[in-house]
């Protein structure tokens, strides 16, 4: 058959280009049936979304409490390393004059 890109009115004709398979219509219903019928769902089906949920949920948990416990770490080293600071900056016999001055009075 030759493609042609315009075709005219008069050379199509009035036959029907398309077709019905047979028994379509009297089969119609029964095949609506089947694919609407009420389907069996697996009860994991449901429960995945809270799954998911409860996953992420003890994800964000345990990422807050290791961030969490790295900050008190970190706050604590400053606190020691602040005393250490503070430590050096005093003279020794200062220290040692001071507890001195304590056992006397």
């Amino acid at each position: 058959m030759e493609n042609k890109k315009h075709i005219s009115f008069d050379l199509a004709g009035n036959k029907l280009p398309f077709t019905v398979p047979e028994d379509y219509f009297e089969k119609f219903a029964l095949n609506m049936d089947t694919q609407i019928a009420v389907k069996q769902v697996p009860v994991f089906h449901f429960m995945r979304p809270w799954m998911y949920a409860a996953a992420m949920l003890l994800g964000v948990l345990f990422i807050g409490k290791g961030t969490y416990n790295a900050y008190q770490n970190q706050q604590l080293s400053n606190a020691e390393n602040y005393e250490l600071y503070v430590l050096s900056q005093v003279d020794e016999d200062d220290i040692i004059n001071y507890y001195l001055s304590e056992e006397t009075n």
